[in-house]
């Protein structure tokens, strides 16, 4: 599967170096720097950046830039501001392509870096991939993602690395897992191409519903690192692990788009099926393929700009997943007031199937999860803790 990413346009230096990113291509482990791409050359421009390539450093900085960018973007649009990532020390947050001989990636507060690792594939259990080959982090879409998420919300809520409650931390990874995923479905090209395979059942497409599967394969997992999909037998009381108890909060939110997206497209498999809702065998009509694709990427778009969105309506301190399901709520209410296709609704849903449930409310009921209006909030003083989380 390739996919082009359209980025905001801006002036870049080579490395690429912009506004708020600066790529850093020094390898850790050689003890060298590899020749930075210059994205503004001619050359580069006209054939819309490089092609893909395992081993071209190049292609390796402008893919991370690219997708870092299209993140970041993603944070701009729903929250309405443009997000610095500046520092007093550093002014723009840096991107280490190769930083290390290791199978990880992480953002580091300290360095106000994302650093990420290369290792090779386990030679018994590879997977896709070559026995001994080299596997890359910083060619993940979803490890690329994932981390820079860490920085982004370590920079709109920095204490929610305060591990005050089981859900602070889980929640820090459940979201850069989110926020992954869904930039899947924001990409037609990979919609299209598994709608044709699967049907209008998204939840059983393996390369969109599943998280980092080049990286779980080549660890030697034999399956992708995580799944939109979780385990039903997960339970938040006997789950204390981040990335364990956070993939509960992944999967309600997944389960609560796919329950949206099927509500979506219920008219258009009712005219594609003369009412009966069952689509015949074989494969759909490119027409209808389309459409499907569209309506999925639409409701992708939107319950990622929900998910972001919600962080104007979360506490500073001490945040639960019910607390995050209110300001879901609070969020989209605020926008949207008129649910037309239900996903405020599915969303509640999905949280309860999950076990989420919010403290201090009355009921599920939608005017009883929304946010009452706050007044008065002292400003908070930012510590200078050196934090760092990894991608495992």
């Amino acid at each position: 599967n390739r996919i082009t990413i359209d980025v905001p346009n801006e002036d870049l230096r080579p490395g690429p170096v912009g506004q708020r990113l600066e790529v850093i291509d020094y390898d850790g482990c050689q003890k060298r720097f590899y020749p930075p791409i210059d994205l503004d050359n001619s050359a580069v421009l006209m054939r819309s950046g490089l092609d893909p390539s395992e081993s071209d450093p190049r292609f390796h900085q402008q893919m991370v830039y690219a997708v870092a960018t299209r993140t970041l973007e993603n944070f701009d649009r729903a929250l309405g501001r443009f997000i610095l990532l500046g520092k007093r020390a550093y002014p723009r947050l840096r991107l280490f392509p190769h930083a290390f001989h290791g199978a990880n990636a992480f953002y580091s507060r300290e360095l106000h870096a994302v650093l990420f690792g290369y290792f090779r594939a386990d030679r018994k259990n590879p997977g896709e991939n070559l026995p001994g080959q080299t596997v890359f982090t910083c060619l993940s879409h979803d490890i690329i993602v994932h981390e820079m998420t860490h920085a982004i919300v370590d920079r709109l809520r920095h204490y929610f690395l305060e591990a005050s409650n089981q859900d602070m931390l889980a929640f820090h990874e459940g979201f850069a897992d989110i926020v992954a995923l869904f930039q899947h479905f924001t990409f037609p090209e990979m919609l299209r191409s598994e709608i044709q395979k699967t049907g209008t059942k998204l939840n059983e497409a393996g390369y969109l519903v599943n998280l980092a599967q080049q990286f779980g394969q080549a660890t030697g997992m034999g399956k992708a690192l995580r799944s939109a999909l979780g385990d039903r037998n997960a339970k938040l009381t006997n789950t204390t692990e981040p990335h364990n108890r956070g993939s509960i909060l992944v999967a309600a939110v997944f389960d609560g788009f796919f329950a949206t997206y099927q509500r979506r497209i219920r008219d258009l498999i009712r005219i594609a099926t003369g009412g009966s809702g069952v689509l015949p065998a074989g494969e759909l009509h490119p027409d209808l393929v389309n459409r499907i694709a569209g309506e999925a990427s639409r409701t992708a778009q939107g319950i990622l700009t929900m998910c972001i969105r919600a962080f104007d309506y979360l506490p500073p301190v001490d945040l639960t997943f019910g607390d995050y399901l209110r300001a879901l709520i609070t969020a989209d209410y605020e926008l949207l007031p008129l649910d037309e296709f239900g996903q405020r609704e599915s969303m509640v849903q999905a949280f309860r199937d999950r076990g989420i449930f919010p403290e201090n409310v009355a009921s599920l009921a939608e005017e009883s999860l929304l946010w009452p209006v706050a007044r008065g909030i002292p400003p908070i003083k930012i510590g200078n803790d050196n934090l760092m989380l990894s991608f495992l």
